[in-house]
């Protein structure tokens, strides 16, 4: 059986919180990984000299903070998973081999010609509890901030080929941000070759450490091109349910739901 008969790739939104907020990217792709071994649904294998098994985390996550609607992709070879079943199966097979700290929201097919969640994200979505304490300092600052049409970071990196600091212009990158009581809400935009630190963006704008509960609610994906070129991407697909239909979303996920189950989704408005 064809690689593109066996494989099936699915998009999972997770949350991550404590304590799995201190892990890097890598062992957090691990924790994922481990949860749909430990189902009985193993990941199909790269084309890697060492094959490592087909998952991508969309966005990482900055250490110490929370994510309440992250992405990431895998693909799972369907001639050696255990019987799957429909999606009203699916999820909660999945949650129970979540270790503490690690929520999977929601789980859908893609197509194997879509684009990877990685290549989608376009904005980040954050909240910073600020102390009571310490707001009376950072209202004037962030403030200024918003009206600013310039703001630069210090940010260690190459120059000419050698480790050095260097200066960045990152106003652009901040979309929107506003205070909702002592709670302060931002949005980051997500070009390539540009990742914006936000606990070093919000020690920039405040003159000092961000103390206090830093989380991103979520990360936005855009329309993905690939699903309108059919003809150049896809392959013929057998659906992993046995009554599942085959969603294609796109930024925002709706709820689809057929004569027999419901496929769960996150983010439809």
């Amino acid at each position: 059986m064809s690689d593109t008969m066996r494989h099936r790739t699915l998009r999972l939104g997770f949350a991550v919180r404590r304590p799995l907020t201190d892990c890097h990217p890598p062992a957090l792709l691990s924790k994922l990984v481990a949860v749909f071994e430990s189902a009985g649904l193993p990941l199909a294998p790269g084309r890697e000299k060492k094959p490592r098994p087909m998952a991508r985390l969309a966005y990482p996550l900055p250490l110490g903070v929370e994510g309440l609607g992250e992405w990431a992709d895998v693909t799972i070879d369907v001639g050696t998973a255990a019987s799957v079943g429909g999606t009203d199966k699916l999820l909660p097979r999945l949650r129970a081999h979540c270790p503490e700290g690690l929520e999977i929201l929601g789980v859908e097919q893609i197509p194997q010609h879509a684009s990877m969640a990685d290549e989608l994200c376009r904005a980040a979505r954050w909240a910073w509890a600020c102390p009571p304490a310490l707001l009376g300092d950072a209202l004037p600052k962030t403030e200024v901030f918003a009206k600013a049409d310039t703001f630069q970071l210090t940010k260690t990196g190459k120059v000419d080929g050698k480790k050095d600091s260097k200066t960045i212009e990152v106003r652009h990158l901040v979309e929107a941000i506003r205070w909702e009581g002592g709670t302060l809400h931002f949005t980051t935009g997500i070009t390539q070759g540009q990742a914006l630190n936000p606990l070093k963006l919000l020690a920039a704008i405040l003159g000092f450490p961000p103390e206090g509960r830093l989380q991103r609610l979520g990360v936005d994906l855009g329309a993905d091109p690939r699903l309108d070129r059919a003809d150049k991407y896809a392959h013929k697909l057998h659906n992993i349910f046995e009554d599942a239909v085959l969603l294609e979303s796109g930024p925002n996920i709706d709820l689809h739901q057929d004569d027999d189950d419901e496929v769960l989704s996150l983010g439809g408005d």
